[in-house]
């Protein structure tokens, strides 16, 4: 079969790759090649680069590898600057015969010549390191998970990816990276506090990108005309969704049991003093005992504190505003979250800080402040329903306030209702807006409508045929009348 003639040559380095190939192997000749800085977009012969460009792309299109791989080769060996696509097509068929091969040995070598490809391509095209490495750790992963050395090997590669692409990390890339960990857990190569602190670092990058995408989908969404490529953005950012939240569940699965504050504190709490001038460390703990709502521990306090008396930033201010908050410390809180919204420069990352300092103003009582707070996030971050859930939640906890003491019964106990309409519509654009809201939402709305002026009292106070009702509070806010009828 051809297709195993092809793959014995790439194991023996026989010659197939035409002329100025001949005798070598592909993949061991790349280090001498990658040395001649002389090597132009074309390599040495213009007409052989094109031709064999022109051969392996029509062979690729039509999905026929065993075809294609002969002049491929040539540009991977000769014109390795010629196009991208030489990698990008590259790694697609050798994942290919890797499926296809049942020879342990030949799978093997088809494995290193994968992962060569990733190599060269990152040496050539620079600029994605860290993708093309998160590509390589993962497919590492997926083809030698049973031999733990090449786990551990995968686990480096992909941190490496991580520590690169950081908040930009693929979740492909994500998901390998912690399953690459769980495996060494498992097999007791790590220990569990180095899968929990990899579970806070993937989980930190989870909901950072879930926010980012989110954000460009709705800014999308809310185009009337989208090109091709804004359609292929919003295609590919569904995919990516569906990853993150596979990633987070099966996350969440592995170490649920072991992420409890009380768990937490005994994790750190014997090893506050030895890491205390730790960074990373000290950032990973905190992350983590915020995340699941632990800021009341003792331990949050010291690793807080410290945190942002060593190296203050931004993210500290934000920690320490956070204990604040869970102290019902207010004012202090406001200062932290105030500071770590100023000195943010990432809009995501602000917005969820002005968000902070919204929830504190409305802890307060400053209803004015929070829902002012509430819309500055939104400016920094779009498609978010957090924001309008709590401005919602104003509007129904002042509705009563907000009502008239007229003497009429009627009139007085229909203005004292009218502002659910108000929280109710705020529900309704959070989810529209960002559907991860939905369960959250309906259940407020379902709360809320039973305590909303009912027909018979709209009819008697504004009548059905009046479509806007104006709320005038603390807030002006003009609504739709939901029984309103021509």
């Amino acid at each position: 079969m051809k297709k195993n003639i092809i793959i014995i040559f790439l194991l023996y380095g026989i010659a197939f790759a035409q002329d100025g190939a001949s005798n070598l192997d592909p993949f061991s000749n790349f280090i001498n090649l990658t040395s001649n800085s002389s090597i132009g977009k074309y390599g040495i012969d213009t007409i052989k680069c094109e031709e064999n460009l022109t051969i392996y792309n029509e062979f690729y299109k039509q999905k026929s590898y065993d075809s294609a791989i002969n002049a491929w080769l040539y540009l991977f060996i000769n014109a390795p600057q010629r196009t991208k696509n030489i990698y990008i097509h590259g790694s697609n068929m050798y994942k290919y015969f890797i499926k296809n091969e049942n020879d342990s040995i030949k799978r093997e070598i088809l494995i290193d010549n994968l992962m060569a490809i990733y190599d060269q391509r990152n040496i050539f095209y620079t600029g994605q390191e860290g993708m093309v490495l998160g590509l390589k750790g993962a497919a590492l992963y997926r083809y030698r998970k049973s031999n733990l050395v090449s786990v551990q090997e995968a686990y480096e590669i992909l941190k490496q990816a991580v520590s690169i692409d950081r908040d930009n990390t693929q979740a492909s890339t994500l998901n390998a990276y912690f399953q690459a960990g769980a495996r060494l857990t498992s097999n007791k190569i790590f220990t569990k506090e180095n899968l929990i602190n990899l579970f806070s670092d993937v989980s930190s990058i989870i909901d950072y990108k879930e926010a980012q995408i989110n954000q460009i989908n709705f800014d999308l969404n809310e185009k009337s005309d989208l090109t091709k490529k804004e359609k292929r953005t919003l295609k590919n950012n569904e995919k990516e969704q569906k990853t993150l939240s596979d990633v987070r569940s099966n996350m969440e699965k592995v170490l649920a049991p072991h992420v409890t504050c009380e768990k937490l504190e005994l994790l750190y709490n014997p090893k506050f003093e030895s890491n205390q001038d730790d960074y990373n460390w000290l950032e990973r703990a905190a992350k983590l005992l915020k995340k699941g709502d632990c800021a009341d521990t003792e331990i949050y306090f010291k690793i807080a504190a410290k945190l942002h008396d060593s190296n203050p930033t931004a993210k500290s201010a934000f920690y320490m505003g956070y204990l604040s908050l869970k102290q019902e410390d207010y004012n202090t809180a406001i200062n932290y979250f105030s500071q770590a919204a100023e000195e943010e420069s990432d809009n995501i990352k602000k917005a969820d800080y002005l968000f902070y300092l919204s929830k504190t103003y409305a802890a307060m009582g400053s209803s004015s402040s929070a829902k002012k707070h509430a819309l500055e996030a939104n400016k920094y971050r779009s498609g978010w329903g957090a924001p309008f859930m709590l401005i919602g939640d104003l509007y129904a906890q002042t509705s009563r306030k907000c009502g008239e003491n007229t003497g009429n019964t009627t009139n007085d106990e229909f203005t004292k209702r009218v502002g659910y309409w108000a929280a109710i519509e705020k529900y309704k654009y959070a989810k529209r807006i960002d559907p991860s809201y939905s369960q959250e939402a309906d259940k407020k709305i379902s709360q809320y409508t039973e305590q909303a002026p009912g027909k018979t009292s709209t009819f008697q106070v504004i009548g059905l045929d009046q479509e806007l009702y104006k709320i005038e509070c603390w807030y002006v806010e003009t609504v739709k009348n939901p029984y309103f009828s021509n």
